[in-house]
């Protein structure tokens, strides 16, 4: 068998290539658009190229034959985030990437949710209200409802600020409850929170 560098340098695809070429400009951009979005003149045209270059990067490191709603890593993820928003839910999972280190899954609809929060078991879920099948409180009362859910936190993530909406809410069990648009820090602050009540809860 032929092993010879020319002939394995010959197995690697133009689209390989590219890829491997691709991936650190995305990554300078990604890190440049952070820079910025920490500015006090930032607006919502950072968070919308972090966003593109995010969605960018998770499309060239998606294996061929990957036809799961999952990124691309085999590894169980740490958050769930049901989100049908595919900028806002780049938006986040880059903020969680890169400041707490955690691997965030996608669902598009209350439904896919409620199958991946039983299959991924994930450390906590972010949820969004307005879903294309089943609204957000819905979900939550089917998560609370199974013994395999119940226990793990959910974070709702709306626009929706009326008292009346949050209250309702946390009563039927969310966790936290957050407006949008919210602010990186306050919103890092909760899923602190919510690691280290999941953390102390383990080793008691």
């Amino acid at each position: 068998m032929n092993t010879d560098p020319e002939s394995s340098a010959a197995a690697t695809s133009p689209a390989d290539n590219t890829t491997r070429d691709l991936r650190p400009q995305l990554n300078a951009i990604i890190e440049f658009a952070e820079r910025l979005k920490m500015k006090p003149e930032s607006d919502e045209t950072v968070q919308q190229l972090l966003a593109a270059a995010h969605g960018l990067l998770n499309l060239i490191n998606r294996e061929p034959n990957n036809v799961a709603a999952r990124s691309e890593s085999n590894q169980r993820c740490d958050v769930l985030y049901i989100e049908d928003d595919s900028k806002i839910f780049a938006s986040v999972a880059l903020l969680l990437g890169n400041k707490r280190a955690l691997k965030v899954l996608q669902a598009t609809s209350g439904k896919a949710g409620l199958i991946l929060a039983q299959t991924e078991s994930p450390r906590f879920i972010l949820l969004d209200l307005s879903l294309p099948d089943i609204h957000g409180s819905e979900v939550i009362s089917r998560l609370q409802k199974n013994p395999v859910t119940s226990n793990i936190p959910v974070i709702v993530i709306s626009a929706d600020a009326t008292p009346s909406q949050i209250e309702r809410l946390l009563v039927l069990g969310a966790r936290n409850y957050l407006t949008k648009p919210f602010s990186a820090e306050p919103f890092l602050a909760v899923v602190d929170e919510v690691m280290e009540e999941n953390a102390a809860a383990r080793s008691s």
